[in-house]
């Protein structure tokens, strides 16, 4: 079986039109990487979940609710590597905007097949013609309304695209957070205003630091990228993939991006990264 899909806990593939999700938008989601029914990072996923829960006031899931849907549906699944995404809607209402304290979530478990990925050597960017309006309420939490992200792929003739704010700031790009070194200084974009803080993010900055790099968080404006010595992008299925061109504009090589790559890949492989349901 390639795909597994879990409603409440029963094998269902059919939300309600009722769901506020499916009306709104109003709900969050996670995308977790699993191997031998094990999954890697979990608790940075469900805190970031979590987070979302107290951020847009959605009635939590306990943890043990949740791995138990996941331990189901592993049972279910038949590949050794996978995909797991959990989606959490705030629960069914009629029509409205407004919404009851005690309205009851739904919660989404989707278990599908790992694709053996590439690794791309040639890797490129450009801006997106969409980008971020703020909002610090939504800031940093992953809901399920990804309509920027949605119109900055719509045009997309690169891998990726960088995606700004309003003041033309740099926040991400369409899947993923960014990151700029300039001489032994890593800078990530700050995202207390919008975009999606990663749940591989915090831990690259502790890796940039394990390897003497300053790392830090920073407002970062298109003139400044133009002069960074390495660029590289991550998010929870690609890991981390280094940039060899902006806008045209190539990078030169990833010396300090490759160590990063590295160390990542070894925390990858630690026992205590995985989380069994």
């Amino acid at each position: 079986m390639n795909q597994v899909v879990l409603i409440n806990g029963e094998e269902l593939s059919e939300v309600s039109i009722f769901s506020r999700n499916f009306q709104f938008g109003d709900g969050l989601f996670e995308t977790c990487i699993g191997r031998d029914g094990k999954i890697l990072f979990w608790s940075k996923n469900f805190d970031r979940l979590n987070f979302g829960c107290e951020r847009l006031n959605i009635n939590k899931i306990s943890e043990s609710i949740w791995l138990h849907d996941i331990k189901r549906a592993l049972n279910l699944f038949t590949k050794k590597h996978f995909i797991l995404k959990l989606i959490l809607s705030r629960g069914n209402s009629l029509r409205g905007y407004g919404y009851k304290d005690d309205i009851e979530p739904t919660r989404v478990v989707i278990i599908s097949e790992m694709q053996k990925s590439k690794v791309n050597k040639v890797f490129s960017l450009e801006y997106s013609k969409s980008g971020y309006h703020s909002n610090p309420k939504l800031a940093g939490i992953k809901h399920c309304n990804r309509l920027e992200q949605i119109l900055a792929r719509s045009s997309l003739s690169s891998n990726e695209a960088i995606m700004l704010d309003e003041k033309e700031n740099v926040i991400s790009v369409t899947q993923g957070n960014i990151y700029f070194i300039f001489e032994n200084t890593l800078l990530t974009p700050k995202l207390d205003r919008c975009g999606v803080i990663g749940s591989r993010r915090s831990l690259i900055l502790e890796l940039a630091r394990s390897i003497k790099l300053d790392a830090m968080e920073s407002d970062i404006s298109m003139d400044q990228i133009q002069k960074a010595d390495e660029v590289f992008i991550s998010n929870s299925v690609i890991g981390i993939q280094p940039i060899s061109s902006i806008e045209g504009n190539k990078l030169s090589l990833n010396p300090l991006t490759e160590k990063i790559q590295k160390a990542f890949y070894l925390k990858t492989q630690e026992v205590s990264s995985w989380t069994c349901p």
